[in-house]
């Protein structure tokens, strides 16, 4: 697996910033840069199980390992999902990938939002190398609205 980095400074609070990324409705919103129509089931809580999911039901399993409100949240991915189904032979199974989100205070009260990642390196890195920034600037961009 290959580690990637992401970043991106938004001008608003880190506990917005949060409400943004994690909020059903705002989440199905600044993930379309993944796949149009995606959302979770589950809840953003320590030993929580997450699933994230396209329209057609594929997706991915996750367990929240760390939950620290408007600080930091890492999840560990342990399975792949296809037709709503879980993928019995799934290599997550095996070795998880990981993401951590982490909240920062920046200067002049925004927020530094910093995304850590392990991606396999089977043509993946690609996507989400081209659409990670794409997701953080709508993101930033519904952070920074007044609603």
């Amino acid at each position: 697996m290959k580690d990637l980095h992401f970043g991106i400074d938004i001008a608003a609070a880190p506990a917005r910033v949060w409400d943004c990324m994690f909020d059903p409705i705002a989440y199905r919103d600044w993930t379309r840069a993944f796949a149009e129509g995606s959302y979770f089931e589950g809840v953003w809580e320590a030993g929580r199980r997450l699933r994230f999911l396209d329209p057609q039901g594929f997706g991915m399993e996750a367990i929240v390992d760390t939950c620290e409100p408007h600080e930091a949240l890492s999840l560990r991915l342990v399975g792949e999902i296809r037709d709503g189904r879980p993928v019995a032979d799934s290599p997550l199974h095996a070795a998880p990938a990981r993401e951590r989100y982490v909240f920062n205070r920046a200067p002049g009260g925004g927020t530094r939002l910093v995304i850590e990642l392990q991606a396999w390196d089977n043509g993946f890195l690609s996507f989400l190398n081209d659409t990670w920034p794409v997701a953080l600037q709508r993101l930033k961009a519904l952070a920074e609205s007044t609603h």
